[in-house]
């Protein structure tokens, strides 16, 4: 049984390795492969205010969130929500008071992809309001309409099909408040599902 046994290890083949070069630990995916559909996405940032209110509201910290789905690679829907804390300065009897505004913005977002990083601009019109009539006092009110006349951004895709991140601005003009503008820069972390 010994000889037998040792007479078969014996005039067996020997093994030959298919392996042709170290295998690479940088991984590039496929681009194509990434997660489309529904996503949301989470954001911080600021909002600075121009013209009229830019007077009177100093910048603030801005928390924000996107819903969205993307029709094709390149066009998206999306419903953008950011609240924002600002300060009134100045000397008049309201300095040093805090309000805090409230956007709901419906948008259309191109997108341009060169592997993991895409380029977009966004755009879309919504409503913006404030949580006090402190501008009303300062001549300017409390309700407006508003529209993104430009936003855009960078968005850098990880190995992960489902997230990314970026970095974004957005520019909203405020009708009601004598033409006011307000800037919104914000990155944040993307979830497709």
């Amino acid at each position: 049984m010994a000889a037998l046994a040792t007479s078969w290890l014996l005039w067996g083949a020997a093994a030959e390795a298919q392996v042709t070069a170290e295998p690479s630990a940088i991984v590039f995916p496929d681009p194509a492969k990434f997660a489309r559909g529904l996503y949301t996405e989470g954001e911080l940032g600021a909002v600075a205010f121009f013209g009229p209110a830019g007077r009177d509201v100093a910048p603030g910290f801005a928390v924000g969130t996107r819903v969205g789905y993307d029709l094709f690679r390149w066009l998206a829907v999306q419903a953008h929500f950011l609240g924002s804390t600002h300060s009134v300065r100045g000397d008049s009897p309201q300095a040093g008071q805090l309000l805090q505004t409230y956007q709901a913005i419906a948008e259309g977002k191109l997108t341009i992809r060169f592997g993991q990083t895409s380029l977009f601009a966004e755009g879309g019109a919504g409503l913006e309001r404030l949580s006090t009539n402190v501008l009303y006092t300062l001549m300017l009110e409390r309700y407006r309409i508003g529209f993104t006349a430009g936003g855009g951004g960078l968005d850098y895709h990880s190995l992960s099909r489902h997230f990314s991140v970026g970095v974004r601005g957005d520019y909203f003009w405020l009708r009601e408040i004598s033409g006011s503008q307000d800037l919104m820069v914000t990155t944040y972390l993307r979830y497709t599902f």
